[in-house]
C-alpha cells in the first residue's frame, strides 16, 4: 500500500511540473491569435516602457490606450481592470492581456526590431512634455474670476471660468470651458477634452495638443493679458461685463442668505456690534485696520512659534480653524454694519415695521450698491464709466469690512473685560442716528 501511494503520489507530481512547463512555454512568446485580433482592432506603436495601442476605428470616447509598466491608460487617465471593462468592452480583454506580457513581449507584438529605439509616450517627459508634479482631482470653476493651470499641473476634471479668463499650461483631463473670457493655452499644454470658448477669443500656442473638439462663440477681439488687453477684456466687450455683473449679483445674494441667517441665530451680539459701528465708527476702523496689518505676521509667527516646539506641532492643526474664526468674525461685523445701515434707512423711508430682516438685506445691498452700479454702467460706458466706479465701490465695501471688522474685536474685548472683573454684561441697544465716538 505505501508503495502504491508513493508511485501515485510521483505520478501528481510530474502532471503538475508538466502543466506548469507547458504553461512557460506559451508564454514565451505571444500567441498569433493575440496579435491578429489586437492589429483588427488597434495600431499598435512601441513605446520605451511600453506599448500604445490606436484605435482603427473612430471611438466615441478613446482616442489612445497605454500601457507601460503595466498600468493602463485610457487618454491618460490610470484605469482598473472593471473601469476598464465598462469603458472598453469586449477589447479590455485584449487590453489585460498584453498588459499581463513583459516589455520585450509586448515590443513584439507591436513589430518592433529588436534593439531598435522605441517612441516616447505622449504622456512622458521624454516627448518633449513636463512631467506634471502637482496633480489635483475634481473640477475647477469659477465665477467672475481667472483660472489658471500651471506648467507642471494635472487637473483631473474641466476647467471651467464664467466672466473670466483660463490659461492653461499645464493638462487639462476634461473640458476646458470660458464664458465671457479669453482661453490661452501655452506650448507644453494639454486638454483631453473639448474646448469651448463663449464670448472669447483662442490663443493656441505652437506645440499646445487639444484631443478634443474646438468650439468658438462669438470670439472676442483684443482680448489679452496685458493692460490694454486686460482692461478691454473685462470692460469692453458684452459677455465678460456681463459675467462680472452676474458675479456680483451672486456675491451680494450669498452674502444677503448669510446675513439673514446670521441674524436669525444671533441677534443680540449682532445688535451691539451694531451699536458701536454707530458710537465709535473711526475708532473700530482704525481697530479693523491694525488687526488686518497684523494679521499675516502673527499667524506666520505663530506658526514657526508651533512648528519649533514638541509640544506645539500637533497644534498647528488648529491653524486653519483660527483662520476660519477670523474670517467668521469679519462676517458678524460687516453684517452688523448692514444692519445698523439698514435700520437708519428703514427709519429715513418709514419702514421700521417690516423688522430687521428687511434691515439687513437693504443695509448689504447698499454697501454694495455702488458696486453694483459699476457694473451696469460698464455696459452704457465701458471703461471710462466702469472702473472708476468699480474701484470706488471696492473701496467702499472694504471700509465696511474693516469698520465691522474692529467694531467686533471692540465688542469681543469689552465683554471679556466685564466677564473678567465679574460686572454684568449689558446691552447695548442699537440707535439709529449715530453719536459722538
Amino acid at each position: 500500500m505505501t508503495t502504491r501511494w508513493i508511485v501515485r503520489t510521483m505520478v501528481v507530481v510530474v502532471l503538475v511540473l508538466g502543466v506548469q512547463i507547458a504553461g512557460h512555454g506559451q508564454a514565451a512568446g505571444p500567441t498569433p491569435d493575440l496579435g491578429t485580433r489586437l492589429r483588427e482592432r488597434f495600431d499598435l506603436v512601441a513605446l520605451q516602457q511600453g506599448v500604445a495601442l490606436v484605435p482603427r476605428q473612430a471611438m466615441s470616447d478613446v482616442r489612445m490606450v497605454q500601457i507601460v509598466g503595466g498600468v493602463v491608460t485610457v487618454d491618460g487617465e490610470a484605469l482598473t481592470g472593471q473601469q476598464l471593462r465598462d469603458r472598453l468592452g469586449p477589447d479590455s480583454d485584449l487590453i489585460l492581456q498584453v498588459s499581463y506580457l513583459d516589455l520585450q513581449r509586448q515590443r513584439d507584438l507591436a513589430g518592433a526590431p529588436p534593439n531598435a529605439p522605441a517612441a516616447a509616450s505622449p504622456d512622458s517627459p521624454s516627448a518633449g512634455e513636463i512631467e506634471r508634479t502637482q496633480v489635483s482631482t475634481g473640477d475647477k470653476v469659477r465665477f467672475g474670476g481667472d483660472v489658471t493651470v500651471g506648467v507642471n499641473e494635472r487637473v483631473q476634471g474641466d476647467v471651467v471660468s464664467i466672466g473670466g479668463s483660463v490659461a492653461v499650461e499645464g493638462e487639462v483631463t476634461g473640458d476646458v470651458v470660458a464664458i465671457g473670457g479669453p482661453v490661452t493655452l501655452g506650448p507644453q499644454a494639454v486638454v483631453r477634452g473639448d474646448v469651448n470658448v463663449v464670448g472669447g477669443s483662442l490663443t493656441r500656442a505652437t506645440g499646445a495638443r487639444i484631443f478634443g473638439d474646438t468650439n468658438e462663440v462669438g470670439a472676442g477681439v483684443g482680448g489679452g493679458f496685458g493692460r490694454r488687453g486686460r482692461w478691454s477684456g473685462s470692460f469692453g466687450e458684452f459677455w465678460p461685463r456681463f459675467g462680472s455683473l452676474a458675479a456680483t449679483v451672486f456675491r451680494m445674494t450669498l452674502l444677503v442668505l448669510v446675513g439673514l441667517i446670521a441674524l436669525a441665530f444671533g441677534r443680540q451680539p449682532i445688535q451691539r456690534i451694531a451699536a458701536r459701528t454707530s458710537t465709535a465708527p473711526i475708532r473700530a476702523g482704525l481697530v479693523g485696520l491694525l488687526a488686518e496689518i497684523l494679521f499675516l505676521p502673527v499667524v506666520i509667527l505663530l506658526v514657526v512659534v508651533l512648528a519649533v516646539s514638541i509640544v506645539g506641532i500637533p497644534l498647528l492643526a488648529l491653524v486653519p480653524f483660527a483662520i476660519l474664526l477670523v474670517m467668521l468674525v469679519m462676517l458678524v461685523g460687516f453684517v452688523a454694519l448692514g444692519y445698523q445701515l439698514g435700520r437708519q434707512l428703514t427709519t429715513r423711508f418709514g419702514w421700521t415695521e417690516r423688522g430687521d430682516y428687511l434691515a439687513v438685506a437693504l443695509g448689504i445691498v447698499a454697501i454694495g450698491g455702488l458696486t453694483l452700479m459699476a457694473k451696469l454702467a460698464a455696459f452704457a460706458g465701458g471703461f471710462l464709466l466702469g472702473a472708476p466706479l468699480t474701484a470706488l465701490g471696492y473701496i467702499v465695501e472694504y471700509v465696511a469690512w474693516t469698520v465691522g471688522f474692529g467694531a467686533t474685536i471692540l465688542v469681543l474685548y469689552e465683554t471679556q473685560r466685564r466677564v473678567g472683573t465679574g460686572r454684568p454684561v449689558v446691552e447695548t441697544p442699537p440707535t439709529d442716528e449715530p453719536s459722538p465716538a
